[in-house]
């Protein structure tokens, strides 16, 4: 399976002295859900009105159930050529740097890492985000 999504993740607040202990590790998040279906997440640590300590709270809304689906990236990608609207295309300079970037992993490709089927990657993978709080599973609704 394939998920494509764009995850950010706040630090965490800072105390503020109101007697609030954390008792989470998870950081407020933001995701936009991209492919193969769109969609906007909000996971906030909050107070609920019966609880003393903040826990996470998730506000989720799937795009096809509040309207329908947009168009596809192809779409709009092709519309905005037939109506010669450049933006969403790259400029001669920005293709040579990209191309700049990407010729030294072309000629000298980093070794293949196997994983498993039905995982997310390698083990090697973790590590390159660890730094960064370390891997968070893709939301999938299902």
């Amino acid at each position: 399976m394939t998920q494509t999504e764009v995850r950010l993740v706040f630090k965490h607040s800072p105390r503020l002295g109101f007697g609030l202990a954390r008792t989470t590790n998870i950081p407020d998040q933001f995701v936009i859900k991209l492919d193969p279906s769109t969609g906007v997440r909000m996971t906030l640590n909050a107070r609920r009105a019966e609880s003393i300590q903040p826990e996470p709270v998730t506000l989720d809304m799937e795009f096809a159930q509040q309207g329908g689906e947009g168009a596809t990236p192809y779409e709009v990608l092709l519309e905005a050529a037939m109506e010669g609207r450049r933006v969403r295309f790259t400029r001669q300079d920005g293709v040579e740097e990209e191309w700049r970037i990407m010729q030294p992993l072309l000629d000298a490709p980093p070794p293949v890492r196997p994983y498993k089927p039905g995982t997310w990657g390698p083990e090697a993978a973790n590590e390159l985000v660890r730094a960064h709080g370390g891997w968070r599973g893709p939301w999938i609704v299902g």
